[in-house]
């Protein structure tokens, strides 16, 4: 995942993005995007909850507690366009490929010069719709980068069975394994069990993926290093 400076804009859109997201119901699927135009910025979104923000309560919410946090950055009025549609059907996410490093959080080069500044997956998607699977990503490779002798890899992550009833996983690594190998030792030891693997998730504070990213987090713990073993 990119490493966000919270003191940016594109810090900004992104807190702001989850601070809304944290306002929905977590059963519910919501996908919140913010973009910083200069004058305005637009909330865009869509959600399976039929429940309606009130958004200009969570903007002065969103202003008194950034303030808080980051006091070096005056946010005194956010002009908002809210176009967040309510009801709507929003499928859970468990298909993609990801970038999985060691170090979790990735210090990117920013672009040059943008009109506008979007905030970006995973932040202001609900857990059901593709930040789980990012964080079990995630998971799976704190376990075994150290056996596999490598730093990152990509990995299509995929709820999907096939014809042999295995998950049709897929891992493109410079390991010094090839690529089945470690495909093989992923299916041996985990399960994919999100809605069991969200348990561990209960209690983070999404925001700290941005304002506390050394921190400890809960989908890196290594509960299951004694069965990542290579023969």
């Amino acid at each position: 995942m990119r490493l966000i400076n919270k003191n940016s804009r594109r810090g900004v859109v992104n807190l702001l993005s989850d601070f809304i997201l944290s306002k929905i119901d977590k059963k519910e699927n919501s996908i919140i995007q913010v973009s910083d135009c200069g004058p305005f910025m637009v909330i865009n979104g869509v959600t399976t909850s039929n429940e309606v923000l009130d958004l200009e309560k969570i903007k002065k919410e969103f202003t008194d507690w950034f303030s808080e946090l980051i006091p070096d950055i005056e946010i005194d009025k956010l002009n908002t366009i809210d176009v967040i549609r309510y009801g709507e059907e929003v499928n859970n996410i468990e298909n993609g490929w990801v970038k999985v490093n060691k170090d979790v959080f990735v210090d990117e080069p920013e672009p040059l010069f943008e009109l506008s500044v979007n905030s970006e997956f995973p932040y202001g998607y609900s857990l059901n719709c593709g930040r789980l699977m990012i964080y079990y990503s995630h998971y799976i490779f704190n376990h075994i980068y150290s056996t596999i002798g490598s730093d990152e890899i990509d990995f299509y992550f995929t709820k999907k069975i096939n014809e042999d009833e295995d998950l049709k996983i897929k891992v493109m690594s410079k390991s010094r394994l090839d690529n089945k190998s470690i495909e093989s030792l992923i299916l041996d030891v985990f399960d994919f069990d999100l809605t069991t693997f969200a348990e561990k998730l209960k209690d983070y504070d999404l925001f700290q993926d941005i304002v506390f990213p050394v921190k400890e987090k809960p989908y890196l713990t290594q509960d299951r290093l004694k069965d990542t073993i290579m023969f």
